[in-house]
């Protein structure tokens, strides 16, 4: 193979964006995989902090390149909207949560699901909790209302994947007002608390797991709880497992 040859493989491999889920639990990307994984961990994070020091809006898709050591070309094909870089990896999470609530046993609450589904997310990202970064992100978010707008869209994604779920649960239609409620409060319980946990000072990742966990629990017991009083209102039996 010629150098040019070498180059443009070289090339299509950096900006072909990962073909597998980033953030699937006990996934064991191969050779490739792994660089395009390092590829765009280093543009958001490059990304991050020009928009701490800078501002989103006076970033420039061609700085983060430069300071990433990538085309402009790559960015773009990681990122295809400015905004997804302060949000990484959602599109694989929320598809993630989907099949997780769509494959769940035969009598589990999609609230319980919910919760295997977080602990999953801990268990693939052991370690790797950035305190300092988060802050930063949060930070970087909160000063633009339209990066706000796109997270408020964002989260609406996944209010509609768990009012599915529910549905499953209360044998109704998705977008009737049940389901829409109890995903709306699951989706807004779960933002408080994460915001709420970025807030606080537990840099060490196994104590920030923790306290988040201890929090979520708090929240499915209200979400699950609130399933089955509407399930015995209508006079559905008890869920059972499977």
């Amino acid at each position: 193979m010629s150098a040019s040859e070498s180059d443009r493989e070289q090339e299509l491999a950096d900006v072909e964006p990962p073909g597998v889920p980033l953030c699937a639990p006990g996934a064991r990307p191969g050779l490739r995989e792994r660089k395009k994984l390092r590829t765009y961990e280093t543009i958001a994070a490059a990304a991050l902090d020009l928009f701490d020091r800078q501002g989103f809006r006076a970033t420039t898709i061609a700085q983060i390149a430069d300071a990433a050591d990538v085309s402009p070309r790559t960015v773009s094909a990681y990122f295809p909207a400015k905004e997804d870089l302060l949000f990484p990896h959602t599109d694989e999470m929320f598809g993630l949560l989907a099949e997780r609530l769509r494959d769940r046993p035969a009598g589990e609450l999609a609230t319980d699901a919910l919760r295997g589904w977080i602990v999953e997310l801990f268990a693939s990202n052991s370690g790797k909790h950035e305190h300092e970064r988060e802050q930063t992100r949060r930070r970087v978010i909160e000063a633009d209302e339209s990066l706000l707008a796109y997270e408020r869209q964002l989260l609406g994604k996944g209010e509609r994947v768990f009012a599915e779920a529910i549905a499953r649960d209360l044998g109704t239609a998705a977008d009737d007002v049940a389901p829409q409620l109890a995903a709306a409060a699951a989706v807004g319980a779960l933002a408080a608390i994460g915001r709420f946990q970025d807030e606080q000072a537990i840099a060490d990742p196994e104590a920030h797991r923790d306290a988040a966990l201890a929090l979520v629990d708090q929240a499915i017991v209200f979400l699950g709880g609130g399933i089955r009083e509407l399930r015995a209102q209508r006079g559905d039996p008890p869920l059972q497992p499977a």
